[in-house]
């Protein structure tokens, strides 16, 4: 992969630590501190809805340590139970105070005379969408095949509290909102930014690492680093963070829809079906990614359309 070329107008000013390391973490810490504030909030709603519809019993527990957590652990327990709203709510936050640091960022880059990469036709985007789909299933498969969520108790809460939800819920929030919200963070300003400094390979690698940290428990970590390896890549051969919106959108969607309709626990019945879905998934991500290799996204040379 070739480094954006800089124009005519002049590099970027030089900055400090301090202002590289906000440029570079700002987006993430805050998307980490939207989702704080929005938790906090939502826990105080419960409570109050909770102390509202059972008044005597937050009245009779008054000096009783043990009814009080009693109180508090059935709190949290709804709360637990609306995990996917909180995540949609967050999501909604996040989009526009995203959308507003990546549409400054491509500003800048003008500026400072920074040719971006190509954008693809929309004809390639079904590449991402078959690569995003097959590559979820391949690795959600090894990770049933491998047993690894019983590896993983918080994974295993996780994944309750957000299959709880109706399933527009899930599709709404978890399937449209959360993807386009992290794509935002990851790719579209975490991941271009790294760029700018490190180049192609060192910022895809550390780009998916924070991604897979980011979800929290090692099933997820897993999962997200080989998926942020993929979105980053199509991020850059697409020339566009809407490649990534889509392929995580798809690879979401995926999930969601295989677990309710349980087509994971129909693979899981016959060892040999999932082990030949799974080797079929990956051959379509490995054939998919070579056509991706030969797609040219090298920025085009000023002046020229």
């Amino acid at each position: 992969m070739e480094n954006r070329q800089n124009g005519q107008n002049g590099q970027r000013p030089p900055v400090g630590y301090g202002g590289r390391f906000w440029h570079i973490w700002g987006p993430f810490i805050i998307n980490w501190g939207i989702g704080i504030v929005v938790g906090i909030l939502a826990g105080i709603a419960f409570l109050g809805a909770y102390i509202a519809a059972h008044t005597k019993e937050f009245m009779a527990s008054q000096g009783d340590q043990e009814a009080l957590m009693n109180i508090y652990n059935k709190m949290m327990e709804v709360v637990l139970q609306h995990t996917t709203e909180i995540e949609g709510v967050t999501a909604l936050i996040t989009i526009p105070v995203m959308l507003f640091l990546y549409c400054r960022d491509r500003n800048r880059e003008k500026v400072y005379g920074v040719i971006p990469n190509k954008k693809a036709p929309a004809a390639k985007y079904i590449m991402v969408v078959i690569m995003a789909g097959t590559l979820s299933l391949a690795m959600n498969n090894l990770i049933i095949i491998g047993n690894l969520s019983s590896y993983s108790e918080s994974y295993e809460q996780t994944a309750t509290a957000l299959y709880s939800a109706s399933m527009g819920m899930q599709i709404l929030c978890l399937g449209i909102l959360a993807p386009i919200a992290e794509e935002l963070v990851f790719r579209g300003l975490m991941y271009r930014r790294m760029r700018e400094d490190t180049g192609f390979v060192a910022a895809v690698i550390y780009s998916a690492a924070v991604f897979g940290l980011f979800h929290g428990n090692l099933v997820q970590m897993i999962y997200g680093t080989v998926m942020g390896l993929m979105l980053a890549y199509v991020c850059e051969k697409y020339g566009s963070v809407l490649a990534p919106i889509i392929a995580h959108i798809t690879a979401n969607l995926i999930s969601i829809l295989a677990t309710y309709f349980k087509v994971y626990e129909w693979m899981l019945s016959n060892i040999m079906l999932i082990g030949m879905i799974t080797v079929a998934c990956a051959t379509i991500t490995a054939m998919v990614f070579q056509v991706m290799q030969k797609m040219d996204e090298k920025p085009e040379k000023a002046g020229e359309n």
